[in-house]
């Protein structure tokens, strides 16, 4: 298959954050709209072929989740990562964002304190704030032409810290961490 990455699609008029809510949030309409992680790519044909066909189905009801979604999931990783993963392991998001908030609220309580690593992807900081918890910055260092953990603060930290939440790759430096970082990182969760 063949994809025109250079192809522009007029999305005014969709309903798109991206693009339809530029006056609103700017107040100019013409402003470059590269404040929010939203594609400019067409979908590919095959994708929008599968939603249509089911879409044509006249009955809309309660779906499950196959076991060909789970062995897509398990084999992609296992091939893509070599990482064995148990289909009991995975659990279904409707997206990012809900599941930061899904996971604030499993897994703290009200005050407890939470990091996250700015500059980042701003709903890590409303999904601390808006269930009461305690935000604590890690403020990621730019050094040397890229961004770094600041693990020597960290360290200090976690030792009063019930969570981190990482963002990995990070948006919006760019990085993945590397081996070595999310090792140490582990260390310090571990230890602490």
């Amino acid at each position: 298959m063949t994809y025109n990455f250079d192809k522009i699609t007029d999305r005014a008029g969709t309903a798109s954050v991206k693009y339809d809510l530029r006056q609103f949030i700017f107040k100019n309409p013409d402003v470059l709209p590269m404040w929010v992680a939203d594609m400019d790519l067409e979908t590919p044909d095959f994708i929008r072929e599968a939603v249509v066909a089911r879409a044509n189905h006249p009955i809309y009801g309660y779906t499950f989740r196959s076991e060909s979604y789970y062995e897509s999931i398990i084999n992609w990783l296992q091939k893509r990562h070599n990482w064995k993963v148990e289909k009991d392991w995975i659990l279904f998001s409707p997206g990012v964002v809900p599941a930061l908030n899904f996971a604030v609220l499993a897994l703290t309580n009200p005050g407890d304190e939470i990091i996250v690593q700015p500059p980042v992807y701003f709903p890590f900081f409303t999904a601390v704030k808006e269930h009461n918890r305690h935000l604590v910055y890690n403020q990621l260092q730019f050094k040397g032409g890229k961004y770094s953990i600041n693990f020597d603060q960290l360290e200090q930290q976690a030792q009063t810290a019930r969570m981190l939440i990482l963002c990995n790759p990070h948006n919006p430096v760019g990085r993945a961490w590397k081996k070595d970082e999310l090792s140490r990182l582990a260390d310090i969760s571990i230890k602490e």
